[in-house]
């Protein structure tokens, strides 16, 4: 990730500690050089840049990370992920209200939330080729969403709440691995 592009990430979160994401403009967020670059033309494009920011942070927080079994790892690195959420927490549930006002704008976002899977599955070694790999990336996919939200509604420090999710839904996704190996 460019610096500009993480400059407009972390600025984007900033605003949306003092404004909603329906009243955020791209004037708020974005400077006259980015401007005339044209490569962030809309909120759409920013929600873009803010899940490659995630990502980028999420490389970074989990290059590290020690070789264990496949559900350990994914539990790892997917609760890594929602420790960079939780550090901007205020400013993604701004952003996840907006949209479940207007679940068809998520629409547009599906290729690139499923690109954070696939680099989620990479981080974790866990194998998403082929179409066996599809099915999988796709239960990934909705592990991660229903742990998202009990991350939502996790008030504890600790992110209690969420690791015990995540954990049950592994658990949960882990039988239906034998329908697809």
């Amino acid at each position: 990730m460019i610096d500009i592009e993480k400059k407009i990430a972390e600025n984007t979160l900033k605003k949306l500690l003092k404004k909603s994401w329906e009243k955020l403009t791209l004037d708020d967020v974005l400077d006259k050089k980015v401007k005339k670059q044209k490569f962030i033309n809309s909120k759409t494009d920013l929600i873009k840049n803010l899940n490659r920011y995630v990502d980028n942070l999420l490389i970074k927080k989990t290059k590290d990370l020690e070789i264990s079994s496949s559900k350990d790892m994914l539990f790892e690195v997917l609760m890594a992920r929602f420790d960079i959420l939780q550090e901007n927490r205020i400013s993604f549930i701004k952003i996840f209200e907006a949209f479940k006002k207007s679940p068809k704008k998520i629409i547009k976002l599906f290729p690139s939330f499923l690109e954070s899977m696939i680099i989620t599955a990479e981080l974790a070694r866990f194998n998403v080729n082929g179409v066996k790999g599809t099915i999988r990336l796709k239960g990934l996919f909705l592990v991660y969403l229903i742990t998202f939200y009990s991350w939502i509604d996790d008030k504890t420090v600790s992110l209690e709440k969420t690791m015990n999710s995540l954990d049950k839904n592994l658990d949960k996704a882990n039988t239906f691995r034998k329908y697809i190996k």
